[in-house]
């Protein structure tokens, strides 16, 4: 979630789609024709790059790997998720609390409810979909995953406002009411936390990064594959740029994060 930043702009594959269609006309007038043809000719290059090269895997694997999973201290005083694994529009068309590809992030957050029994629990995102006479939200995707993986719903305190990273620090932090000197756990992506992390410390919440939903691996071998690495570059290129958008927008105080924002209490 970026707030204002315009989306559009991190999704690569949709660019280089668009130019390619715009090459096209451009070759067939006299006057614009060369420019077509090297429009085109760099777009297939840049596919055929990507393709052949996991270019996205050498750029993600920084931001996935700038907090460590972490050493858990015996007591935990709260434990925050941030929304984004739910399909509320799924949800309101089939009843089934559907997932995406962050689902680690629930996961995580019910096996350290049940390691930390005694934690407050914190679950933010404000999506919403109208269904009927009401509406499906993130949450209630959550709470019924939640409910399923056999974790009380009713345990978890639901930020429903919030559209952004920024708004998930801030809404969270007049529900939850944080004291200092507590120790909270932050759960989402590896990729996004170093800019959760730096919105959370922003509002004077300081947490323990605990990054889940990794997409890289083993060093990916040889293979071509443009529309999955397409895919990764829109990741990489999201994150890159919401860290660089906070910063201009003043919802944080460092492009990154300082990493002692991950230590925990001896």
């Amino acid at each position: 979630m970026l707030g204002q930043f315009p989306a559009v702009l991190t999704d690569l594959s949709s660019w280089i789609f668009a130019l390619l269609v715009l090459a096209l006309p451009l070759s067939w007038w006299r006057a614009t024709r060369r420019i077509g043809i090297v429009l085109g000719s760099a777009m297939l290059l840049i596919v055929g790059a990507i393709g052949l090269l996991p270019l996205h895997d050498w750029m993600m694997r920084p931001m996935e790997e700038y907090f460590p999973v972490p050493e858990l201290p015996p007591q935990v005083d709260g434990v925050i998720v941030l929304g984004g694994a739910e399909r509320p529009d799924i949800m309101a068309e089939r009843g089934w609390p559907e997932l995406n590809s962050n689902a680690d992030r629930l996961v995580g957050f019910v096996a350290l409810a049940r390691q930390y029994p005694t934690a407050k629990l914190v679950f933010t995102g404000g999506a919403a979909i109208p269904r009927g006479d009401g509406e499906v939200t993130e949450a209630d995707v959550a709470a019924a995953v939640f409910a399923k993986l056999g974790l009380d719903p009713e345990r978890v305190i639901y930020e429903k406002a919030s559209r952004n990273t920024a708004e998930n620090a801030r809404l969270s932090y007049a529900l939850a009411q944080p004291k200092a000197g507590e120790t909270w756990i932050l759960i989402s992506s590896a990729r996004h936390l170093p800019r959760a992390v730096n919105t959370f410390v922003a509002v004077g919440w300081p947490v323990v990064p605990y990054p889940v939903d990794y997409l890289t691996g083993p060093s990916p071998e040889f293979e071509f594959s443009p529309l999955r690495r397409l895919s990764g570059f829109n990741f990489v290129a999201r994150e890159m740029l919401g860290l660089l958008w906070y910063r201009l927008q003043g919802r944080t105080s460092d492009l990154l994060p300082a990493r002692r924002a991950a230590e925990t209490k001896p």
